[in-house]
């Protein structure tokens, strides 16, 4: 993106900073965006009067912002940025425990931050291409009821909707995962697969982020952009917008009618089932991207497809319908075949720790690496398409 790529560097600043400066422009600005959450991407959970932002001193702003959004409010949101795979460390590295609420647990050495300082002069690209992770370093994690978090009582989301209980970072599922293309009689069994707020986050995000560019404060600008991003990228994961991939209404129906009978064995099952495909295909993926940036191999195909720009134009302009009508649908629509072609390839056996094992299947895993390829054009579009709406 030429726009993006070419535009001046940006002054770190700190969040205090910026909310006391705005502070009176963003109490309306956070209430109207809620009444219009309320009337569009929220309708299940309205945020409770109390927690409107009615803003604050230098010591307790930060904490009515972030409860005013209803995040985490013990995610560090320190200031730092992601160095790419194969290059040399720009800075001191990052003190994990400054990037992500559970430190190194969340990162796993998968990642390499370092630490940038307030008021100095970083890249957009960076800022915004960093922002794009954060979601997943703590900001959605035990925000319902029974989480065992204070303001998860607060916050009006009411009992967890659904998530694998035996995956720590579970409890942030409902606000990564959009159901949106499932049949009306399985939401209509189902009711709490309705309960989902990936639409809510990039609107609350989005809203931030074009503040910030018209009040003057590009580098939140660009930060509040990378965080609604993440929840777009997300749908583009056909596990994020696909309950069952593969399962018909019948099977689903009977799952669900089991557990309810007290026979959760199936249920248990198919979680399980879920969980391990949707995790090692997020592995391998992301291995096989980092792989290539070690060995500066940029004409791998998940990277060359990513920045086509060819098919930008023909999704049209970003607005409020495209994350369920395109990006959602288009997942949703590939997530059999993913599903079919990790069985085919035995990646589940023929992948771990970054690496291929004998037991994988060579000619169907180069049918796993096409399909995937091909989607990287409508992933690539999609993200510059948001990023776009939210420059404009």
């Amino acid at each position: 993106m030429p726009e993006l790529v070419s535009a001046p560097k940006v002054k770190v600043e700190s969040l205090e900073d910026f909310l006391l400066k705005e502070q009176d422009k963003l109490i309306p600005l956070m209430r109207d965006m809620e009444k219009e959450a309320n009337l569009s991407y929220d309708t299940n959970a309205p945020l409770p009067e109390a927690l409107g932002f009615k803003g604050g001193d230098r010591k307790t702003i930060r904490n009515q912002f972030l409860r005013a959004l209803r995040v985490n409010t013990g995610t560090p949101l320190g200031y730092f940025l992601q160095n790419l795979p194969g290059n040399p460390m720009p800075g001191k590295k990052s003190d994990p425990n400054t990037v992500s609420l559970n430190g190194k647990r969340d990162l796993k050495e998968d990642y390499e931050f370092y630490d940038i300082r307030i008021g100095e002069l970083v890249s957009p690209i960076e800022v915004l291409a960093t922002a794009g992770d954060e979601p997943d370093f703590g900001l959605d994690l035990n925000l319902f009821e029974d989480n065992g978090e204070s303001f998860g009582k607060e916050y009006g989301f009411g009992i967890q909707s659904f998530g694998d209980p035996k995956i720590y970072y579970a409890t942030q599922v409902p606000f990564h995962i959009g159901y949106y293309h499932e049949s009306p009689i399985i939401f209509a069994a189902a009711g709490f697969l309705t309960r989902t707020y990936p639409k809510y986050r990039v609107f609350q995000f989005m809203t931030l982020s074009r503040f910030a560019f018209q009040t003057g404060h590009s580098y939140w600008g660009y930060r509040f952009l990378g965080w609604g991003m993440h929840y777009v990228a997300d749908l583009t994961q056909p596990y994020h917008s696909r309950v069952l991939p593969n399962f018909g209404t019948i099977s689903m129906l009977w799952i669900n009618l089991k557990a309810i009978l007290g026979f959760e064995t199936a249920k248990n099952e198919t979680i399980d089932r879920i969980s391990s495909r949707h995790t090692t295909i997020e592995k391998y993926h992301f291995s096989t991207l980092r792989n290539a940036y070690r060995t500066k191999n940029f004409t791998h195909p998940f990277i060359v497809n990513l920045r086509q720009t060819d098919l930008d134009n023909s999704y049209g302009k970003y607005d409020n319908s495209y994350l369920v009508n395109i990006v959602a649908k288009q997942s949703y629509d590939i997530s059999d075949r993913i599903d079919t072609l990790i069985d085919e390839s035995n990646l589940l056996n023929g992948f771990s720790e970054g690496k291929l094992l004998p037991a994988i299947n060579q000619k169907f895993l180069g049918d796993l690496d096409s399909t995937i390829s091909e989607h990287m054009k409508g992933v690539g579009s999609h993200l510059r398409n948001y990023v776009r709406a939210g420059l404009n």
